[in-house]
């Protein structure tokens, strides 16, 4: 969509939970061009009020056996809500689509029905 985007004067940028060396090794391994920022800590995250609190982990237990663990164990962590988010130059939400199915994400038709509603084309 960067063409399309570009047209727009729009900047993609993506919001990780990961530290910032996962989120650097994800950018790396995946040849993202657009910005990755880390927030380990959801600070940003919880700010835009996306923070997901039903997330399942599952971990190694703490019980093993001649060092082998003998199960994985759930436990629930905090996250963030799959959520695109359009943003004018003043801060404000122009535009939100949300799921809470990790694998979904917007569609390029409605991102791009969103960036035009939003904002005029630049140039």
């Amino acid at each position: 969509m960067g063409p399309d985007l570009a047209r727009y004067g729009v900047r993609v940028v993506a919001l990780s939970k990961d530290s910032v060396q996962a989120a650097a090794a994800h950018r790396q391994r995946d040849g993202l061009t657009l910005g990755l920022l880390a927030d380990p800590e959801l600070k940003v995250i919880r700010q835009y009020g996306v923070e997901h609190h039903k997330a399942v982990e599952f971990s190694t237990g703490s019980f093993t056996l001649f060092g082998m663990p003998l199960a994985l164990l759930p436990s629930f962590k905090t996250m963030a809500i799959p959520t695109s988010l359009l943003v004018d130059e003043q801060g404000v939400i122009r535009w939100v689509d949300q799921t809470d199915d990790y694998r979904l994400r917007s569609s390029e038709a409605r991102v791009l029905e969103a960036v035009a509603a939003a904002f005029d084309p630049v140039g």
